[in-house]
């Protein structure tokens, strides 16, 4: 997962950012125009997540900061955060 997580993180500037609400909504560029046809909406956890994520991170780091920020047991959050990397990580590499 961590080759995932530096995948992610080395496409971050690929991505405009936009809030809409408690959303984010993620759109990528193509050739410097945002490509409306897809994107990708994070909640608050997912958010934080994305804006939070830094090159050298593994799965167990993010968790902690999660954890940390949303004051959450580590065993309820783990699962969910490795879903949703693997979710972004499909998006991020197939956009």
């Amino acid at each position: 997962m961590k080759d995932a997580i530096k995948q992610i993180y080395e496409r971050k500037e690929g991505y405009v950012c936009r809030q809409t609400g408690e959303e984010l909504l993620l759109i990528p560029l193509k050739d410097n125009v945002a490509d409306f046809n897809q994107y990708l909406t994070l909640n608050e956890v997912g958010s934080y997540i994305w804006e939070n994520m830094n090159s050298g991170d593994d799965e167990n780091s993010i968790v902690a900061k999660v954890c940390l920020e949303f004051d959450a047991d580590e065993h309820l959050v783990k699962n969910d955060v490795l879903i949703f990397l693997t979710k972004l990580h499909q998006f991020v590499i197939g956009a």
